[in-house]
C-alpha cells in the first residue's frame, strides 16, 4: 500500500484515482472550501458523491484525513474501496483488540496512512487521546452527521466525542456530512461543531430521475408483482422485519422472479454471496431490512419499493434514493394498506420502554459477561438478542428497544452485525518466536505456516484463514484454532476469531442498574420528536400534493414546480384530460403500449 503524494489539481487526483473527467455538482465547491481551510457542512443528497468531497482535498493535500463515521460496515467498505485503488486507508472500530488498536493509532502517528477512519464512540478513548496530536491530520471528516443533532433522526451521543477533536486540533477544518437534514438540523450541526462562522454547501435534493409512487389498497402482494412485471431491472424491496424478508422473497419466486431475503440473521457467507450476485446483476431483486444497501456501490437499481412506511421521512428519502443513480428513470414505491398508520404509532411508541424495562436488560447483559461493578469500560461485547430477553425476562423487541435507550444515554455503542474475519498480530520479539519454532514440536508448524502465508505480522494485524493454516501445518482446523487461543493467551501474538454477531461497548464503566438513571425529561423529549417526525411522514402519504416539492421542502428546498412524475401529478394529469376530452376518446395516459405511460397502482384508482 502506497501513501499518495500531495497534487495540488484536484482534477488531476479525480482522474488518477477515480478515472473521471469532472465533478458532480457541489463537489468542487465542497472541496475547495475545506481546501481553504473553512469548515464546512456539506448537504448532499443520497447518491451524490459524499465520500469524493473529504477523499480528494485529503489526497491533493497530502495530508492524513480523519473520518468520523458510525458505521462499521460503511466503514469497512470505504476503507476496501481505498486499499483497492492503492490508497493507504485503517478503520478503527470495536472490532479491534485492543493491540491492534494500538498498533494502527502508532502507524497513523507516523503518517503510514492517508484515511483514518474512526467510530465516533473511540475519539474518547486515552489510546486515542495519546496520539490524535501526533496524527497532524489535515482535515477530519463528520460523515453521517445528523447522528450529532438531538433533533435529528439517528441522534447518537457518541457524535458529541467530536468537540473533543477540535480541542485537540483547533486549526483543522471540519467537513460535515449529510444526506439528510432539515434547515433546523442543519443550524444544531454547525454548532455543535463549533463552526466559528456557519457555512453551508447544499446540493439540490431534486432527484428528477427518481419517480416517486405512494400508492394505497388492500393487496399490497399484488400491487408489488405488479411493479416487478411491468419494472424490468434491479430492485430493492424494504420490508419492516426479518420474518418479512424470507416471505415476500418467496412470493416473488413463486411468480418467477429472481429474489432472495436479507437481513442481518443470515450466515455472513450467504449476505455476501446475495449482496454480491445483486450488486453483478446476476439476482435481480433483494428483499431486505432497512440496513442493507448503505454503502453499496450499485448505480443502476431501476426500482425501490416499501412494504410499509419508515418511521421519518429522512430515512424514507435515503433508502428510496438508493434507485437510480446512475442518472437513468428509477421508481420509488410506497406501498399503503389499511392500518400502516396504527402501526408506525405502535411501533414508535414501542421503542421507548420503562425505565425499569431498560434497567433490567442492562443487568442481564452485565451477568451474562461477568462484568463486575465499575469496570469494563471500552470493553466490547457479543450481543445475543435471544439470550439476553432470555435472561431479562422481556420481549425480544423490547430489549432491542431497551438497548438503544442506553445507546441514546451515551452509556453504550451498538455495532451491528458485521462479518469480521479473523486476525492474528505477533506481539512476542522475533528472538522469542524462533525459540517456539525450534523448541515446541507443537507450535513450530503452525508458526512456521504463519510466517511462510502472511506478511507483515510484527507491524498490523492480517487477515488469516484457519482452513489454509491447518492444511500448511498438516493440522485439523480445531486444534489450529486452539494453539492460536494458546498463543493469544501467552501473549506471543493477538488472535481475534471471526465473528458476525452484533457488539456492544461499554462507553461508561458497568453500574448498578437498581441506580442508574436516565434523564425522563431527555427521553420524554426524543419520544416527542420520533412523534413529531412521524406525523411528517404520514402527512407525506395522506397529502394530495406532488411527492418531489414535499420532500424537497421538508429538506429546506422551495420549489414552486411539480415534478410531473409521480402519482399526484399523473392522477392530476389525468384528471384534466378526461375532462378535456371526448368521453369516447382515449387519453393518452390509458394507451398501454406507451414507453413513458404512467399506471395507477392504488386498487381504487
Amino acid at each position: 500500500m502506497k501513501i499518495p503524494t500531495a497534487d495540488s489539481d484536484i482534477h488531476a487526483v479525480l482522474g488518477r484515482y477515480w478515472g473521471h473527467a469532472g465533478f458532480r455538482p457541489k463537489q468542487e465547491e465542497i472541496i475547495r472550501s475545506v481546501m481553504s481551510g473553512k469548515d464546512t457542512l456539506a448537504l448532499l443528497p443520497t447518491g451524490g458523491g459524499k465520500s469524493v468531497c473529504f477523499q480528494v482535498p485529503a489526497l491533493a493535500m497530502g495530508r492524513m484525513c480523519l473520518v468520523v463515521s458510525p458505521l462499521i460496515a460503511l466503514m469497512r467498505d470505504q476503507v476496501q474501496r481505498l486499499t483497492g485503488m492503492g490508497i493507504s486507508a485503517k478503520a478503527i472500530t470495536s472490532t479491534m483488540s485492543r493491540q491492534e488498536i494500538d498498533v494502527a493509532l502508532d502507524n497513523a502517528a507516523v503518517g503510514r496512512y492517508s484515511f483514518l477512519y474512526v467510530s465516533p464512540e473511540r475519539l474518547s478513548s486515552d489510546v486515542f487521546q495519546a496520539r490524535v496530536e501526533r496524527m497532524a491530520p489535515g482535515l477530519i471528516a463528520v460523515d453521517e452527521a445528523h447522528c450529532i443533532s438531538q433533533w435529528g433522526y439517528d441522534f447518537r451521543p457518541s457524535y458529541m466525542k467530536v468537540m473533543e477533536l477540535r480541542e485537540k486540533l483547533p486549526n483543522v477544518p471540519v467537513l460535515a456530512l449529510t444526506a439528510s437534514a432539515t434547515e433546523q438540523v442543519a443550524a444544531d450541526i454547525m454548532a455543535k461543531l463549533a463552526f466559528p462562522v456557519p457555512h453551508i454547501i447544499r446540493g439540490s435534493f431534486s432527484r428528477p430521475e427518481l419517480v416517486l409512487w405512494v400508492s394505497h389498497g388492500e393487496d399490497k402482494h399484488g400491487r408489488l408483482l405488479k411493479v416487478m412485471q411491468k419494472l424490468p431491472g434491479s430492485s430493492i424491496v424494504y420490508v419492516r422485519e426479518r420474518r418479512s424478508t424470507i416471505r415476500v422473497a418467496g412470493f416473488l419466486q413463486h411468480h418467477g422472479i429472481s429474489a432472495e431475503a436479507y437481513h442481518a440473521g443470515l450466515p455472513s457467507e450467504q449476505r455476501d454471496r446475495i449482496q454480491q450476485q445483486w450488486t453483478a446483476g446476476t439476482l435481480r431483486c433483494v428483499v431486505a431490512t432497512n440496513a442493507f444497501g448503505m454503502g453499496i456501490d450499485k448505480a443502476d437499481v431501476r426500482s425501490v419499493l416499501h412494504m410499509a412506511p419508515p418511521n421519518d421521512l429522512e430515512s424514507y428519502y435515503q433508502e428510496a434514493g438508493r434507485g437510480g443513480r446512475d442518472g437513468s428513470t428509477a421508481h420509488a414505491f410506497l406501498l399503503m394498506g389499511p392500518g400502516d398508520e396504527e402501526a408506525l404509532h405502535e411501533r414508535v411508541a414501542r421503542s421507548f420502554p420503562a425505565v425499569e424495562e431498560v434497567r433490567q436488560v442492562y443487568q442481564s447483559f452485565a451477568d451474562i459477561h461477568g462484568i463486575a461493578m465499575g469496570s469494563g469500560m471500552m470493553e466490547t461485547y457479543d450481543l445475543d438478542l435471544q439470550q439476553l430477553a432470555l435472561r431479562s425476562g422481556t420481549a425480544p423487541i423490547v430489549v432491542a428497544h431497551a438497548l438503544k435507550v442506553l445507546e441514546l444515554d451515551g452509556k453504550i455503542a451498538l455495532t451491528e452485525g458485521v462479518r469480521t474475519p479473523s486476525r492474528v498480530l505477533l506481539l512476542a520479539d522475533q528472538r522469542v518466536v524462533y525459540q517456539l519454532r525450534v523448541s515446541d514440536t507443537r507450535m513450530a508448524p503452525l508458526l512456521e505456516a504463519l510466517l511462510r502465508m502472511y506478511g507483515g505480522l510484527y507491524e498490523e494485524a492480517v487477515v488469516i484463514d484457519e482452513a489454509r493454516l491447518a492444511k500448511a501445518a498438516n493440522y485439523p482446523v480445531d486444534k489450529v484454532t486452539k494453539l492460536l487461543t494458546a498463543l493469544h493467551q501467552q501473549r506471543v501474538l493477538s488472535y481475534k476469531p471471526r465473528s458476525d454477531a452484533p457488539r456492544i461497548t461499554l462507553l461508561t464503566p458497568r453500574q448498578d442498574a437498581k441506580r442508574m438513571s436516565l434523564d425522563p425529561h431527555a427521553l420524554k423529549d426524543r419520544e416527542l420528536r420520533a412523534v413529531q417526525r412521524l406525523n411528517a411522514m404520514i402527512d407525506y402519504t395522506r397529502r394530495e400534493r406532488c411527492r418531489a416539492r414535499m420532500l424537497m421542502e421538508h429538506f429546506g428546498e422551495v420549489t414552486t414546480t411539480d415534478c410531473g412524475r409521480c402519482d399526484h401529478c399523473v392522477r392530476k394529469a389525468q384528471d384534466t384530460s378526461r375532462r378535456d376530452q371526448p368521453h369516447d376518446q382515449a387519453s393518452p395516459l390509458d394507451r398501454a403500449n406507451d414507453p413513458d405511460v404512467r399506471w395507477e397502482l392504488d386498487e381504487h384508482g
